[in-house]
């Protein structure tokens, strides 16, 4: 009985001694973990921050093993944001209690493609508690920024820069494809594409390599096809290059010693005006095809104004020559079409004698000659026949014959004598010179008087329109001259003779008045109108008569009121205004 007490003792204990540990680990309280001390934001954001878009960035207040505060209001602290760059941050003051949950929500915008820098303090502590840096990537495409130089020569080759920009400016650097790019050339330049196919985007940026031929200005404008962007340069100055030749126009027909106009335009290789070739050139020298020098037989280069001078040229002999222009000091010239010189006629010889003289002892008299447009023809030494002397008295005039060598820019002074002493006047003119006499043709038996008369009479009528239409002739050109007090206008008709009928009338035309000259039989070679640079006269047609087959009718319009006359010459019928 002791031995089983004993047994059930200790079995008691070992009883008591489980009992005791069982209650220990079923019934303890739960033990909660607090986080530590702040020591760090943590940072979370999208993967990619386009320009021009709000950001949310979310700040989450943490301890050192990154466990979240939720209860950070309660410590009380306030904290300062920046931005650096363009960018803007709101809210750029705050205070722990603005958090909810541990969590606060900034928001960053920034229109500039940029990187930034984010950092956070807290109040009255220099050292950031964060700083990181954000990167802020252009928007979509939106518009092509086109850059060009201000100027270009022609003929040269230049390049253009085109720039991808979204809306806010920044360069767009996402793949743009050349073949997709559409280039429209506006102005008066014609540039074109000197490269085999307009290059891809690299880095934003297309170069792309133009020439133009022809001078002017220019303005590109590129556009994409998949996206509708475009852009558009700056005005690009094409200038010409340096001079490669002369345009030499002039009249197709001048009378010898008389003063004609000239037009001279330096130009490039490619035909365009040289326009500063008053500041860059050399002058030009002034020739001709002919046996004689013109006159001037130079021209300085100020003479020239937008590349272009106009000058009055004079030559002294009468034949066909052409004009060529040469650059002084260089290869670089230009020839005109021809000109015909026609001969001046003597239309008029004065003659100037002294009061009295002895008989038989010389004096001196000074004789001047002017041609059809009433000017001294000072190459009358060159072109005039010799002068014959007339008197109105009874006595000998010696010489009465003056060469035209003697005749020094159209005046001669020379000593004549007289043998008779009385009053007289001495007269000039040209030496006529002798006609060839013709062999008359035999005579021809009379027919008698019959019927058949009248039929002659028919077919000699005929023969006369068909003759007069054989002689139909040309009118070749229009000229004016404008000495003091007149205009005349010289109708150019080469080989004129008294076949042809000529009349003159005014009209008014739609508020205009035309002095109208109708010339029969002629035919017109001018086509277009002409112009002259005159107070006096306007505009000259020269066109058909509709009503009158065979004439020709010219009209000449009158600027301002003046009386006129008509008058045949030698080939040319001059029309006289007098002012």
């Amino acid at each position: 009985m002791r031995r089983f007490g004993m047994r059930f003792l200790i079995f008691l204990q070992l009883i008591a001694a489980i009992i005791a540990v069982i209650p220990s680990s079923v019934h303890s309280g739960e033990i909660v973990i607090k986080p530590g001390k702040f020591d760090h934001f943590n940072i979370s954001m999208p993967d990619k921050i386009i320009a021009g878009e709000d950001v949310a960035i979310k700040l989450q207040a943490v301890d050192a093993f990154n466990n979240v505060i939720t209860n950070f209001g309660e410590t009380g602290k306030e904290f300062h944001a920046t931005v650096t760059g363009s960018a803007s941050i709101n809210p750029a003051t705050f205070k722990s209690t603005a958090f909810v949950n541990g969590t606060l929500t900034l928001t960053v915008s920034d229109k500039v493609a940029e990187t930034i820098n984010l950092s956070v303090k807290e109040s009255g502590i220099p050292i950031p508690i964060m700083s990181k840096d954000l990167i802020i990537t252009p928007n979509k495409l939106s518009s092509f920024m086109i850059k060009g130089p201000r100027t270009a020569h022609a003929g040269e080759k230049f390049d253009i820069k085109i720039i991808a920009k979204d809306s806010f400016g920044n360069t767009v650097l996402e793949p743009i494809f050349g073949k997709n790019m559409n280039l429209i050339f506006k102005g008066n330049a014609e540039p074109k594409v000197d490269m085999p196919s307009i290059p891809d985007f690299k880095n934003g940026i297309c170069s792309i390599t133009l020439v133009s031929q022809k001078a002017g200005t220019a303005i590109v404008e590129a556009k994409d096809l998949i996206t509708g962007s475009s852009g558009t340069s700056e005005k690009i100055e094409i200038t010409s290059g340096p001079v490669n030749s002369f345009r030499v126009f002039v009249p197709k027909e001048v009378i010898a010693g008389e003063p004609f106009e000239v037009s001279v335009v330096a130009v490039d290789r490619f035909g365009n005006v040289v326009s500063n070739y008053s500041s860059i050139g050399s002058g030009i020298a002034i020739a001709s095809s002919g046996k004689l020098k013109p006159f001037p037989s130079s021209l300085p280069a100020y003479e020239f104004v937008n590349g272009q001078a106009k000058f009055d040229l004079r030559y002294d002999a009468a034949e066909d020559i052409t004009i060529t222009i040469t650059e002084i000091g260089k290869a670089q010239k230009g020839t005109s079409e021809s000109i015909k010189v026609i001969s001046p006629i003597p239309e008029r010889y004065e003659i100037t004698t002294p009061d009295s003289a002895v008989a038989g002892q010389k004096f001196k008299i000074k004789i001047t000659v002017y041609n059809q447009l009433g000017n001294v023809i000072r190459n009358y030494n060159l072109v005039g026949p010799d002068v014959q002397l007339s008197t109105t008295g009874t006595g000998t005039l010696l010489p009465n014959r003056i060469p035209a060598s003697e005749f020094v820019n159209g005046t001669a002074v020379v000593e004549v004598q007289y043998n008779k002493s009385e009053a007289f006047a001495i007269t000039a003119g040209p030496v006529k010179t002798p006609a060839v006499k013709k062999v008359a043709a035999a005579p021809s038996k009379q027919p008698s008087k019959t019927v058949t008369h009248a039929k002659e009479t028919k077919k000699s009528k005929k023969d006369k329109e068909k003759k007069a239409e054989a002689r139909t002739l040309e009118i070749t050109n229009v000229s004016l001259v404008e000495p003091k007090k007149k205009s005349t206008i010289s109708i150019h008709i080469p080989n004129l003779d008294s076949t042809v009928k000529y009349s003159a009338s005014t009209e008014t035309i739609e508020g205009k008045k035309w002095i109208i000259v109708k010339i029969k039989p002629a035919v017109s070679k001018i086509e277009k109108t002409i112009k002259f640079e005159s107070s006096f006269v306007g505009n000259v047609m020269v066109e058909e008569d509709k009503k009158d087959k065979g004439a020709v009718l010219v009209k000449i319009e009158q600027l301002k009121p003046a009386r006129f006359h008509v008058a045949k010459e030698k080939n040319t019928l001059a029309v006289t205004l007098k002012h």
